[in-house]
């Protein structure tokens, strides 16, 4: 038997991003094998892809972080009550048995990596996982909407966490539009906070407002980062959740109160940037670095989300079959939130 999937043989272009079929493997001990029923996209699936330099992934390689499915085989040694069962996949992938695992900070583990970066991911018809990358999906909740959840929120909540987000602090979200921007605006508004946005669009700054943002700036504006200052009284915003870059890291400093908190987890402009350590340190200033969280608090997000509390925004939905589309729609940077893969359809 086999199964369509997008497969990276050589970084590069769209045209490397290949739609193969390959034969269906069956999971060994303690794995499940999980018809994907959806998927969604992320910034790593376009460096996976593309390639990024320093880094190594595993070629060949079949991208992909997010997905829900059913599980439809096991392996020996799982448990007999997931068989049939429809679940979320857990994208990140850790040892579980090393210290930080025990203590709950699976991120941390010396062999951590994610689905669809450092293991087949979740651009196929199907997908061999270890049990313990199984939860529920939750009652109510669509296969989309399932599949769009995982990476942006828990990676939005880890960088909250970790930034001690407290209610009637300002943050300043930056890039809105994108899946984990629109995560950390609605997790924000739960904690309590006040929610200033950046957008490069109009689309993606009504979006933002939508969700809960006070006020929203466009980063093309070389002094947007002033609007900050003059909607704060002069103070700057308490918490800045980073994600661009190169291209707003220095507007974002620029932006961040006296004892704030800058927190990121990605640099798609860029990885390069500039510090000025004097004014971090006068000001008491923090930068902090954040991947991926605690496997323990999907399941905290998964409950939010069944209860109605936060929902991943989907911006477009593409069969595996138009995966090129999927990557195009990407790129193009007019995405307001999550892109969703769904099966192959001839």
């Amino acid at each position: 038997m086999t199964m369509h999937c997008a497969q990276v043989r050589e970084h590069g272009d769209l045209d490397q991003l290949l739609l193969e079929q390959v034969p269906i493997e069956q999971p060994s001990f303690g794995e499940v094998r999980v018809r994907l029923r959806a998927s969604a996209l992320n910034h790593l699936d376009l460096w996976v892809r593309k390639g990024v330099a320093g880094h190594r992934f595993p070629l060949p390689l079949i991208p992909g972080c997010d997905g829900a499915g059913v599980v439809e085989a096991l392996g020996e040694g799982t448990d007999q009550k997931w068989l049939g069962r429809d679940v979320v996949l857990i994208p990140g992938l850790s040892c579980g048995l090393c210290g930080r695992c025990r203590d709950g900070d699976d991120m941390l583990c010396p062999e951590y990596g994610i689905l669809g970066e450092t293991r087949n991911g979740t651009c196929a018809e199907t997908i061999i996982v270890a049990e313990r990358q199984l939860l529920d999906r939750p009652e109510g909740i669509s296969w989309e909407q399932a599949a769009a959840l995982p990476l942006s929120a828990l990676t939005a909540w880890s960088m909250l966490r970790k930034a001690r987000l407290t209610a009637g602090d300002t943050l300043l979200v930056i890039a809105a539009g994108s899946g984990v921007g629109t995560m950390a605006i609605q997790l924000g508004q739960l904690l309590g906070a006040r929610i200033i946005a950046t957008g490069s669009s109009a689309a993606k700054r009504q979006l933002a407002e939508k969700l809960g943002a006070t006020q929203t700036l466009d980063p093309a504006d070389p002094d947007w980062w002033k609007e900050v200052k003059s909607h704060t009284d002069g103070q700057g915003a308490d918490v800045i959740f980073e994600n661009v870059g190169h291209s707003t890291f220095e507007g974002s400093l620029k932006a961040l109160a006296r004892g704030g908190r800058l927190v990121t987890c990605g640099a798609t402009s860029g990885s390069q940037v500039t510090v000025e350590l004097n004014r971090l340190f006068f000001k008491n200033q923090q930068i902090i670095g954040s991947t991926m969280g605690r496997r323990s608090d999907l399941t905290r997000l998964l409950r939010l989300q069944q209860q109605r509390k936060i929902e991943p925004v989907i911006d477009s939905t593409f069969s595996l079959k138009q995966i090129h589309s999927a990557h195009q729609r990407m790129e193009s940077r007019q995405s307001c939130g999550k892109i969703v893969i769904t099966p192959w359809k001839e």
